[in-house]
């Protein structure tokens, strides 16, 4: 589903990306851990179109996509959600959801064609809310909901699109204990038949939810292989989790 060849991007005189090699193999879930500083947001921004790398190749789906601006390679279908949760605070649950899904299907403002009238697109709206659990809250605003459920309303809005691949950068950050594990549900539970590629500095979550780990460590790949394998990983356990 994705093949990175020879990656490089810098900021300046920082190499921030070093020469990456990565293959996502379809319907996998693949997970990238590293220190901070090791360029992973870089790299879903390079994959995601909100970088150029300077150099390399990116081949999501047999097509090319380094150097496309990011609603084309959304259209092509790779999603992602951010580190930093991204909705629209002052519309309402189905409101978020919805606008992802008219942009979906290519429908733009009209005087004449009230979204509320759109049975098609509400009937796909109402069905997304109900697969994360949201469908209770669907008139509410989404700036007032908790903080675990703003985290899965971005999901919702990531998989509006339909994707083929799905990018998740850090999705469990900032939760408690209870939000971390009913996240990990909903992840498991949505992305399932599709690629997964996530970002995520818990490792209980990595461990329970990855199929292949790649370990990144100052722009460069450490090590990838199984969890098991990566688990024992000696230049891993020096390096990120801890040991000798």
């Amino acid at each position: 589903m994705l093949e990175v060849t020879a990656l490089h991007k810098r900021f300046g005189p920082v190499k921030v990306i070093n020469g990456i090699h990565l293959t996502v193999a379809a319907g996998q879930r693949h997970a990238i851990i590293g220190p901070n500083g090791a360029g992973k947001t870089t790299l879903f921004h390079l994959f995601s179109g909100n970088y150029t790398p300077d150099h390399g190749a990116i081949i999501f789906d047999g097509r090319p996509i380094a150097g496309l601006p990011p609603h084309r390679i959304n259209r092509l279908g790779l999603s992602r959600s951010f580190q930093i949760t991204n909705i629209f605070a002052g519309l309402s649950v189905n409101e978020n959801v919805r606008a992802a899904v008219l942009s979906k299907h290519g429908v733009r403002f009209d005087f004449l064609r009230p979204v509320g009238r759109m049975a098609a697109i509400n009937r796909a709206a109402a069905a997304i809310l109900e697969q994360i659990g949201l469908a209770d809250k669907a008139d509410r605003l989404a700036g007032e909901l908790a903080y675990g459920q703003q985290r899965a309303l971005e999901i919702g809005i990531t998989l509006a699109s339909e994707p083929k691949m799905i990018l998740l950068d850090e999705p469990t950050a900032g939760m408690s204990i209870d939000e971390t594990r009913e996240a990990v549900r909903l992840i498991d539970r949505v992305t399932r038949g599709k690629t997964l590629l996530i970002i995520e500095h818990d490792m209980e979550v990595v461990f329970s939810l990855a199929d292949v780990i790649t370990v990144l460590n100052y722009g460069e790949i450490l090590a990838s292989g199984s969890p098991a394998e990566i688990r024992g990983h000696p230049k891993v356990k020096q390096a990120y989790l801890g040991g000798h």
